[in-house]
């Protein structure tokens, strides 16, 4: 049977005249039209949830990549920016580049004197190594003096590395040193502010960065994706628990560092999601493994615990099991091509 647009739209209003099978398509396809309205509703009766304008955000992780793109979308959009990282040139580059970003949106130049440039906006620098958690604590006591000693409003933990290698290969150290910067690192930073925003009862919003490989381990990362997996599961239990304190906790996955994710990200976070994902590949790995976590997109999300429970998911049966499929062999052919060498 081949159905027109208006035979469709006719089957859908007179389902009694329709097969069982028939029937049950009509209702998927009115349950998926109804699920992807639910989200941009639900979104627009919410309004912004990561209001950053006049408020102070602290990221660590500032002076390159992720941090340093981070730092310049807020400065845009009229935050008050501290950012920390241990390199002193890269974190006054990372001002100036927030500061012409500003000035390039209100269609002037930079104030030559720095004192003086964009005085309605404080834009900060702190040489700190995050690892260590007495130097964690000194620089958000820096970050605060400006605004009376009271904490940042926003935490955005931005620090972090990966030196991929096979297992084999790779040294203790590699794993102990990945583990201190992106997991402890964060946590110092953390722990520390958010004692500080209850004993305040300041309502702040705490953004840790994970990555895909927080959610799917594969070759050469084995010192990377613990670490990431570990934010995850830091991140899961802070958002239920600081619920109580009307402190929001949110993860980012980002896909990769050639793309402008920050922009998704700011707008993910604009929609109050918990995971925010940059890319399909990853937002597909996000759904796959959210155990129990609030949905960033509450119809689409549904609408797939719906018809794709584990045993029957077609996401699972033509996206994973491919991966799966094509790492494998990746993998193995790698092997014997080292024993071919050897």
């Amino acid at each position: 049977m081949v159905w027109s647009p208006a035979d469709l739209l006719w089957s859908l209003t007179n389902r009694a005249q329709l097969t069982v099978f028939e029937s049950i398509c009509a209702n998927l396809f009115l349950v998926l039209i109804a699920a992807q309205g639910l989200s941009p509703v639900y979104n627009l009766i919410k309004g912004n949830q990561f209001k950053t304008k006049g408020k102070h955000v602290y990221v660590t992780g500032g002076s390159v990549g992720l941090g340093r793109a981070v730092a310049i979308e807020l400065a845009k959009q009229g935050a008050h920016v501290t950012i920390v990282a241990r390199k002193e040139g890269p974190l006054r580059e990372t001002i100036e580049l927030m500061k012409q970003a500003v000035a390039g949106r209100k269609g002037k130049a930079p104030a030559a004197d720095a004192s003086t440039a964009l005085v309605e906006q404080k834009f900060k620098w702190i040489s700190a190594d995050v690892t260590d958690r007495e130097q964690a604590m000194r620089a958000l006591d820096e970050a605060s003096k400006p605004f009376g000693g009271k904490v940042p409003d926003i935490i955005m933990t931005c620090a972090g590395t990966a030196i991929p290698k096979l297992f084999v290969e790779a040294p203790v150290e590699d794993f102990e040193a990945q583990m201190k910067l992106n997991y402890f690192g964060t946590l110092y930073t953390v722990h520390e502010a958010v004692k500080r925003m209850v004993e305040t009862g300041v309502k702040g919003k705490v953004v840790l960065t994970a990555s895909t490989m927080g959610l799917i381990g594969f070759a050469g990362y084995s010192s990377y994706a613990p670490t990431k997996y570990a934010l995850r599961g830091l991140a899961e239990c802070l958002r239920n628990e600081f619920l109580m304190y009307g402190i929001g906790f949110h993860i980012y996955y980002p896909g990769t560092m050639f793309s402008p994710g920050y922009e998704v990200e700011v707008r993910g976070l604009g929609k109050g999601h918990f995971a925010v994902t940059t890319d399909f590949d990853t937002n597909f790995l996000r759904v796959a493994s959210k155990g129990v976590t609030p949905s960033a997109n509450i119809g689409f999300d549904y609408l797939l615990g719906l018809i794709a429970p584990a045993s029957l998911n077609i996401l699972y049966l033509f996206g994973a099991t491919q991966f799966l499929w094509e790492t494998n062999y990746k993998v193995r052919n790698f092997g014997k091509k080292m024993v071919k060498k050897d």
